[in-house]
């Protein structure tokens, strides 16, 4: 009996160790991945620069704002750090990720919309995984949010199971994946054309209006207005089918007002300009294209000098 349970242990252990290891292997190589849902956070980590300004958001900051631009036209140094999928909630977790390992920006522009006020769990939840065992702090703040089981935590390797795909795009693609994508200081554009489809099924749009989420913001501007960051809403375009559908439009400009005046925060609206009603520039009802998002960021970035807003 003596001997079976040290067996049993070795065994164990031996399993333990391997499980380590290949955790540590597997990590490590996603840590340096360029791959769509990896790249990302794998630049915020492994850029050492500090930037003087920011773009926070979902995924309508992060295909649609060209650091490129923003920097040619204003003599700024930009990063975009939109966060596919992702709600206030997560915006704010990985802005100050980002300000814990770089200095804290002057300017931060946060786009607003129908689905900032929102609260959004598990969304490509495995966009974390490689932190696990390499950022505790990072890992501690998204649980909150992603309840991250007691065995995905702590137990190496287990995380990973059901997600083939990933193991394999470690393993195997070498950073050249089928959902492989270039990312320019947190931008990516789509060259991409109008498919209608999504919208034509949906009556009517919704703002969220999160209570929590709205206090979450809230405090979030309160540390950022206190640090000395200057703050900028911006509403990026939407084809205006869009606002036609919404039903609670009037709600959403109310609640970001109330915000922006509370904090004196200066408000630049693109619902409305003449893009908005072509669909050469969208390839959906809430995404700018790559010829879109240039021109968007072209415009807004005049504005943002017009109204002396680096001053």
């Amino acid at each position: 009996m003596k001997k079976y349970l040290l067996n049993t242990l070795l065994f164990a252990v031996v399993c333990l160790v391997f499980a380590f290891a290949l955790d540590t292997i597997l990590s490590s190589r996603l840590r340096k991945n360029q791959n769509r849902i990896f790249a990302n956070w794998n630049q915020i980590y492994n850029d050492t620069t500090n930037y003087d300004l920011v773009i926070n958001g979902s995924s309508r900051a992060w295909v649609q704002y060209n650091p490129l631009i923003i920097d040619s036209i204003l003599q700024v140094n930009s990063y975009n750090l939109g966060i596919d999928g992702s709600p206030i909630n997560r915006q704010i977790l990985k802005y100050q990720k980002y300000c814990n390992l770089h200095k804290t920006p002057k300017y931060l522009i946060q786009n607003i919309d129908l689905g900032t006020m929102d609260m959004r769990y598990g969304y490509e939840r495995e966009q974390f995984f490689p932190y696990f065992f390499y950022d505790i702090d990072l890992i501690k703040d998204f649980d909150q949010y992603e309840n991250f089981s007691f065995m995905e935590k702590y137990f190496p390797c287990y995380r990973y199971l059901g997600y083939e795909d990933v193991i394999l795009e470690a393993f195997f693609n070498d950073n050249k994946g089928h959902y492989f994508d270039f990312i320019y200081k947190g931008y990516k554009g789509h060259d991409r054309v109008w498919d209608g489809s999504e919208l034509a099924k949906q009556d009517n749009i919704e703002c969220a209006c999160d209570t929590n989420a709205l206090k979450i913001f809230v405090d979030f501007l309160d540390k950022v207005t206190l640090e000395g960051t200057k703050v900028l809403f911006v509403y990026a375009p939407v084809y205006h089918e869009v606002r036609t559908k919404m039903i609670n439009e009037h709600q959403m400009y109310e609640m970001y007002d109330t915000i922006a005046a509370r904090f004196n925060i200066p408000i630049l609206d693109y619902n409305d300009v003449p893009m908005c009603y072509d669909t050469t520039y969208f390839y959906n009802g809430t995404h700018l294209n790559r010829i879109g998002a240039e021109l968007f960021t072209t415009q807004l970035a005049h504005d943002i000098d017009s109204i002396g807003f680096l001053k």
